[in-house]
């Protein structure tokens, strides 16, 4: 009897508790959002998604990139290959700022751009573009070729901050499965922040129903 009489409290003490642990997790979230160094993509995840790809293909894309801090920095792509060698090691990429040639070459030789420097609340646009050599043969029907771009931000001070966005090209009949994961970057505030709200309604629950029950013992 004891025990059930003090289970709404103990309930109301751990929603109570919640609270300050979420409130915390929610201050990291917003010094995380007012970081110095904070470089942003768009798109954010996918860049490449193409299928069927043939050889004399070709596929261009725009990726944005913003300087979502406070503070001036230089930026570097690399590139990291997820898939198959054989057709990643054929495919060929041309990377441009407005008019300015980046690089154009091989996605194999490919290692990093040159430091871009980018204002604080600036933004960049990169003009990607995927070719598939006109010369490639059957050999490489079905084949799938999965890569992730890397940025890092790096500021005067020793503070930086990374972003990535991933491809994917297939060829010919390829399957259209991934192949790969992006790091997490949520939190579970907002999961605590329920969980804390569900336990003190039940707990209020509890104690409503308790006490209307003494009420009609009581009459």
């Amino acid at each position: 009897m004891k025990l059930s009489k003090s289970i709404p409290i103990l309930l109301v003490v751990c929603g109570i508790l919640l609270f300050p642990i979420a409130s915390v997790l929610a201050d990291e979230n917003n010094s995380a959002d007012n970081q110095e160094i904070n470089i942003s993509l768009s798109p954010k995840e996918t860049l490449f998604d193409v299928s069927n790809m043939k050889p004399g293909d070709w596929a261009p894309r725009t990726l944005t990139v913003n300087n979502a801090g406070n503070k001036e920095f230089a930026y570097y792509m690399q590139l990291k290959n997820n898939g198959d060698e054989k057709l990643f090691n054929e495919l060929l990429i041309e990377i441009k700022a407005g008019d300015e040639e980046l690089y154009n070459g091989k996605l194999a030789a490919f290692t990093t751009l040159p430091a871009r420097n980018l204002a604080s609340g600036s933004e960049e646009k990169l003009d990607i573009t995927i070719r598939f050599p006109e010369h490639l043969g059957n050999d490489f029907q079905g084949l799938q070729a999965a890569f992730i771009l890397n940025f890092t931000a790096e500021g005067k001070a020793s503070a930086s901050s990374q972003a990535v966005t991933k491809a994917r090209i297939d060829s010919g009949d390829a399957s259209s499965s991934g192949g790969f994961k992006l790091p997490a970057t949520s939190t579970n505030m907002f999961n605590i922040l329920l969980l804390g709200s569900v336990l003190v309604v039940v707990a209020i629950a509890i104690m409503f129903v308790a006490y209307v029950r003494r009420m009609k013992v009581a009459q």
